[in-house]
């Protein structure tokens, strides 16, 4: 990772105000982003969005262009970059939560290279492509693999833009292009997205082991195997891709109206002994319930706050979780406080408020975890009593899941010899 300008960061843009924190802590140096004018809508927002190092950018969609605005706006990138600096700009241009990277704009480019030229490329100006990946992006503690590839040296196109700077900078938009599709999950419409997850859904725990489910970079490049198959289909076998679609949707549909989850037929819960996993479950939550209950009673105000919050404000996915850390950032020290001066003041005990305050962040975590149990033993005691009324529909259920492995994994072999077969 360069500690050091002149360098520009382009990356695709899933997920609005979470993107630019995430990728801003994996540095060590200071790092400026550009923004859309819109968000410099007030004198205040101008004043305080200035200070966390955002750059406002004109754009015509937005209906506000000044004249040479943006000229002056590519002036200031222009002197951050040659004086050594890092700038962060997302070329989409906007926000989509999308497996998918959108057209890019030409800024980062013009950016770029007119920084270099400036100084006519006596100085190397690189482009640093970050590929952002997240599992759950509105979610709470959702995975995120970051995928960061190799600089890209402006400075090579140099004689090409100073013959014709127009191609120069449509040959290193389509470089940049290149670099995050390659370190991304690049699906090409929303039904083949929506195939994908119902892929992944079914399939994915039959392909990891155990210790590959919890390592990003495996699940990662299991799904972009996914998508490269998918693909191979659509232009090879497209009537074998509607039929596993529409057994897949016909599965997951009865998953889901029954009330079950897709992963009560692979869980180890699944291998063990039903009486004995359910002992062992039913004696952890009840062991667990006082400090459930105290967890809860001191954490779901300022956890349930923000998301009341986010659902009131926006319907729109990637500006959920922004919604959700910029509110929790008052309610959690607010809430916090506040118990904690009570217990201080009842308890008049320093030692015991120092550990009362541990405990509330502990404890939270702690409900989180509680609650996956219950939603857990919930399914699977669900599954027991559909099998004990009508085992016939769990049989069809699994019957149909069976056939659908069986298919997908012949399609992957098949997949993977016309792959080996490619010189």
């Amino acid at each position: 990772m360069p500690d050091k300008g002149p360098l520009l960061l382009v990356a695709n843009h899933p997920n609005t105000f979470m993107d630019p924190i995430v990728i801003a802590s994996l540095f060590k140096q200071e790092i400026y982003f550009i923004a859309k004018s819109t968000v410099f809508s007030s004198p205040f927002r101008k004043w305080l969005l200035q200070r966390m190092n955002l750059i406002p950018v004109y754009r015509r969609e937005d209906g506000l262009v000044v004249a040479g605005a943006n000229e002056s706006t590519f002036e200031k990138c222009y002197e951050f970059l040659n004086a050594k600096g890092s700038l962060l700009i997302f070329p989409e241009g906007n926000s989509f939560n999308e497996r998918r990277l959108r057209p890019l704009k030409t800024g980062a480019a013009r950016i770029a290279l007119g920084a270099a030229a400036r100084l006519d490329f006596t100085q190397e100006v690189k482009i640093l492509p970050i590929g952002l990946n997240y599992l759950e992006p509105t979610r709470f503690r959702s995975n995120l693999l970051i995928n960061v590839a190799p600089p890209i040296v402006v400075n090579n196109l140099a004689s090409v833009y100073q013959q014709d700077a127009s191609k120069a900078v449509y040959q290193l938009t389509n470089q940049i292009r290149t670099e995050l599709e390659a370190n991304i999950i690049h699906t090409h419409s929303n039904t083949d997205d929506e195939l994908v997850y119902q892929v992944e859904t079914v399939f994915k725990n039959h392909l990891l082991t155990n210790s590959e489910k919890t390592d990003s970079e495996q699940e990662f490049q299991l799904t972009r195997a996914i998508v490269a198959s998918l693909e191979y289909f659509k232009r090879h076998d497209s009537e074998r891709v509607k039929n596993i679609q529409h057994k897949l949707k016909t599965y997951l549909q009865q998953i889901k109206a029954l009330h079950l989850e897709e992963t009560v037929f692979y869980s180890p819960e699944g291998k063990m002994h039903f009486g004995k996993w359910l002992f062992t479950s039913i004696l952890f939550l009840l062991i667990g319930l006082p400090l459930y209950l105290f967890g809860l009673l001191t954490n779901y105000l300022p956890y349930i706050i923000p998301a009341k919050v986010a659902n009131a404000l926006t319907e729109e996915a990637e500006f959920i979780a922004p919604i959700l850390l910029t509110t929790g950032i008052f309610t959690f020290p607010l809430f916090y406080g506040v118990e904690l001066y009570l217990f201080w003041y009842f308890t008049q005990a320093g030692l015991l408020t120092l550990l009362f305050f541990l405990s509330l962040p502990l404890s939270g975590f702690f409900v989180l975890h509680y609650f996956r149990r219950v939603k857990n033993l919930q399914t699977h005691l669900r599954l027991q009593v559909l099998l004990f009324n009508d085992s016939k529909v769990v049989n069809t259920l699994l019957k149909q899941r069976e056939e659908i492995l069986i298919e997908l994994e012949l399609a992957r072999q098949q997949y993977l010899q016309k792959m080996q077969q490619v010189p």
